[in-house]
């Protein structure tokens, strides 16, 4: 089965060793607050959880995580959903360091790439570090790479995104129609529960669910003003659907899932109060290895998400949790 053009290991090896050579010279710039943060991006607490943000020269950032979505039938020791949110938020903050505008903009997570990593495949770590790098910048488009480590600095996964740069004032030109007052974001962490399936339906090559209407709760942090469905939650939801598929079609629910490689478009964000459907179609099958392809439409058929991903299946009691 052919691979994906995700981010390269070599890549994320670059970044890792930066980011180790960093923390032993100790040599930074600026510890980041989220106060500070908060002026230059348009994303907040809960979805924004990183801790300790270190900026370095060549806004190279590092910040430390703490798993919260659950795994759900993936490997330890975190969701590829929930790396990719993080990853990428330290992601945009690069890119804000790199705007030479100092005022809020929107990074919107348009095309990005994931890779797990191989070096070490079982995790029961706690403590994990996310750093991130801006390697091009545009009045118009920004680019990331990213990588997470464990406690023992070694890869776990890493990502390459491009975002849209969309100041303050268009942005709020361009969704004026999405626009809250208050959002009903609720008391409790979205990102703490994985999102319920509706209507799953499958067939030998394809699967589909409804993630009924988007809740303001849904979108909590993302935006304050403005409740879009963040591409991690989507994301979550797609693999969700695509590891049911499969235990649908290998009929054993006990398979645990590697995502291994993934690419995402996101062309649309999709706001509070539409519907989102989702379609999982199997592209190749070897062994214990699928290539799939997961999309995702909303209200009046608009994409807001279009993921293709091979997926490693494990059986638990092959496991060797470390």
């Amino acid at each position: 089965m052919e691979s994906l053009q995700t981010i390269q290991s070599k890549e994320m090896v670059e970044i890792q060793s930066q980011a180790i050579a960093l923390n032993h010279t100790g040599n930074s710039i600026k510890i980041l607050s989220k106060e500070e943060i908060f002026k230059l991006i348009d994303v907040h607490e809960p979805y924004y959880a990183l801790k300790d943000v270190i900026v370095y020269a060549g806004n190279f950032a590092t910040a430390s995580i703490e798993v919260e979505q659950p795994l759900g039938d993936e490997i330890f020791p975190i969701g590829a959903a929930e790396a990719c949110r993080h990853l990428a938020i330290l992601g945009s903050v690069c890119c804000a360091l790199s705007n030479p505008v100092k005022q809020k903009h929107y990074y919107l997570a348009h095309r990005g790439t994931y890779k797990r990593a191989i070096e070490k495949t079982h995790y029961t770590g706690k403590k994990l570090v996310a750093t991130a790098t801006c390697t091009f910048f545009s009045k118009r488009m920004a680019n990331i790479k990213a990588c997470l480590l464990d406690e023992d600095n070694q890869l776990i996964c890493g990502i390459e995104n491009s975002f849209h740069v969309v100041p303050h004032a268009i942005f709020e030109r361009l969704y004026y129609n999405f626009h809250k007052e208050i959002p009903d974001f609720g008391l409790k962490n979205p990102y703490h529960q994985k999102k319920q399936l509706f209507d799953v339906q499958f067939s030998a090559l394809s699967a589909s669910a409804s993630l009924g209407k988007i809740q303001d709760d849904y979108c909590a942090g993302h935006f304050p003003h403005f409740p879009a469905m963040p591409v991690a939650i989507l994301m979550n939801t797609l693999l969700d659907l695509a590891a049911a598929y499969i235990h649908h079609i290998t009929d054993d629910k006990s398979l645990k899932m590697y995502v291994r490689e993934m690419t995402l478009l996101a062309d649309n964000l999709g706001f509070s109060g539409e519907i989102v459907v989702l379609h999982v179609k199997q592209e190749a099958y070897t062994n214990n290895r699928f290539k799939l392809r997961c999309t995702a439409t909303s209200t009046d058929n608009k994409s807001v998400g279009d993921v293709n991903v091979i997926i490693e299946t494990a059986a638990f009691t092959d496991l060797t949790l470390e």
